[in-house]
């Protein structure tokens, strides 16, 4: 009978032939709630303005957040890739302004639903549809002028997907609303990173917020994480010596200092 620890210093998440390693100099805490903090009520007529510092220092809390939301959903979307090496083909979907009067296609709601329609349709054509995709607004301004765009840019979706590689005419038919681009990326090495440029910071901020930004196969292999002594054992199973590709340091106020190492499994 396996005990689940307590507390790790020690995390590996292997994706593909990719393992990562964290050490951490606290300890982290399994299944610790943490104390509520008690808010005070003011009374009403003792209403105090804001000071500028104050918000100053609301917005920097804000974008530290924002960082390492960032952060921490680039890095899963990559290892989701890694993890699933037969997605080869890389799409993006456009919304043709023709096709609407009414700035529907920078709604991100409606485009979202319009996007989920659309899987739906294309499962009918190929069953076996693995995908992840993820939502892009397009520049404000029209790209040969100064001039601005009445309702924005419009959303565009880049997609990964095992798809075979098909002509853009049969899938723009099936996608109905644009225009579509199709590579074929079976070259690129590291088709993780290769989606990773694609992936902004608006993804946090401005008119993403609070909306779904990944959309993904439910039947993609997960990358695999192990803490504590299952990471150690598990590393040290390896038959052959992995290829140290990274190795840094850095400050976390969480946890202290951290020791992140990046090994290919040979």
């Amino acid at each position: 009978m396996d005990i689940k620890p307590l507390a790790y210093r020690q995390k590996l998440i292997r994706s593909g032939d990719l393992i990562e390693i964290y050490n951490y100099e606290k300890a982290i805490k399994i299944n610790h709630k943490r104390k509520k903090r008690q808010r005070k009520t003011k009374p009403k007529e003792l209403e105090v303005e804001e000071s500028e510092e104050d918000k100053n220092n609301k917005e920097y809390q804000r974008s530290i957040r924002n960082e390492f939301s960032f952060r921490r959903t680039r890095a899963n979307i990559v290892r989701l890739v890694n993890s699933n090496p037969e997605l080869k083909v890389f799409i993006t979907l456009t919304f043709d302004d023709k096709k609407s009067n009414d700035g529907s296609f920078t709604d991100i709601t409606k485009c979202n639903l319009i996007f989920s329609n659309f899987i739906k349709r294309l499962k009918r054509h190929y069953p076996d549809l693995r995908y992840l995709a993820v939502p892009e607004f397009q520049g404000d301004y029209y790209f040969h002028s100064k001039i601005k765009k009445e309702f924005g840019g419009n959303i565009h979706y880049h997609i990964l997907s095992n798809l075979p590689y098909t002509a853009n005419a049969k899938l723009a038919d099936i996608w109905k609303f644009g225009f579509v681009k199709i590579n074929n990326v079976r070259h690129v090495s590291r088709i993780g990173l290769y989606v990773a440029k694609y992936i902004g910071k608006e993804l946090f901020d401005g008119r993403l917020a609070g909306k779904k930004k990944i959309f993904y196969s439910r039947q993609l292999i997960k990358p695999e994480v192990l803490i504590g002594i299952k990471a150690r054992e598990y590393f040290n199973s390896l038959k052959s010596p992995s290829e140290l590709l990274l190795d840094k340091q850095y400050h976390s106020d969480y946890v202290g200092e951290v020791r992140y190492r990046l090994f290919k499994n040979q």
